[in-house]
């Protein structure tokens, strides 16, 4: 099992535009990915500005890269081009270790 995280720091003046955005993005690309995507706002974050995270729990690396072509490359694109020099991504790819 794997987890992957996708986080995004948005400048606090456009980061209720950008969470609204992803809400309807993530929202939209539900029925494709199932129930183990989740997003969420990063609480008492060592960065300016504002934190999201979008996660996928996923069996395989092949649905993470998946989820990253078909939904994360379009919704990251869109963000880059509306908000130039005011979005960071970066991500992660993590194996669980527990049963």
């Amino acid at each position: 099992m794997y987890l992957y995280n996708a986080t995004l720091i948005a400048e606090r003046d456009i980061g209720e535009s950008v969470r609204m955005y992803l809400t309807e993005q993530l929202n939209d690309g539900k029925e494709g990915i199932g129930t183990g995507l989740f997003f969420l706002e990063m609480l008492d974050s060592p960065h300016d500005g504002v934190t999201y995270c979008i996660q996928l729990r996923a069996e395989n690396r092949h649905e993470i890269t998946s989820f990253q072509e078909t939904y994360l490359a379009s919704i990251r694109s869109q963000l880059e081009t509306a908000y130039a020099g005011k979005v960071l991504f970066f991500d992660s790819i993590m194996k669980y270790l527990n049963p």
